[in-house]
């Protein structure tokens, strides 16, 4: 299937990696389909299906922080299927200023998606650590230090 992005042009991509969201996004309630593209091991991109418009930057967190341990209640994550270690994905938006020493990322609101039954959610934590605006620049920054050893 073809599909138009907002920052890579028209891209030819296969259903199968469509990713349900039943609930939305937070801010975007109304997308339910998502895609993401150009993943590596770091950063990638959550491009809506319906409106190309709307493209989140995430980051694979655990890599960044790797003492970050979101905890969702069960009867939440059930919703997109039984999990296991294999079939979970945790990604963080990220927020890019134009200052980019200013970067921050969401480690209040996690995207956690099920690669297995290809549905995603985004939930709120109870734990007060995490922060809606993390400071990311730093964290990269000993990530790249760390990776480059």
């Amino acid at each position: 299937m073809l599909m138009n992005t907002k920052h890579f042009g028209t891209i030819d991509m296969d259903d199968e990696h469509i990713i349900t969201f039943e609930e939305g996004i937070f801010g975007f309630n109304d997308d339910h389909r998502f895609i993401i593209l150009y993943e590596n091991d770091l950063l990638c991109w959550l491009q809506s299906i319906d409106d190309v418009d709307i493209v989140l930057p995430m980051i694979t967190t655990p890599l960044i922080f790797p003492e970050y341990q979101p905890e969702v209640k069960d009867e939440l994550i059930l919703r997109i299927g039984d999990l296991s270690d294999e079939d979970l994905m945790v990604h963080t938006i990220v927020v890019i200023p134009s200052d980019i020493e200013q970067m921050t990322t969401n480690l209040k609101a996690p995207i956690i998606i099920n690669n297995k039954t290809k549905k995603g959610m985004q939930v709120i934590l109870e734990d007060d650590q995490y922060q809606v605006k993390h400071n990311l620049y730093q964290h990269l920054k000993q990530y790249e230090q760390k990776v480059g050893e």
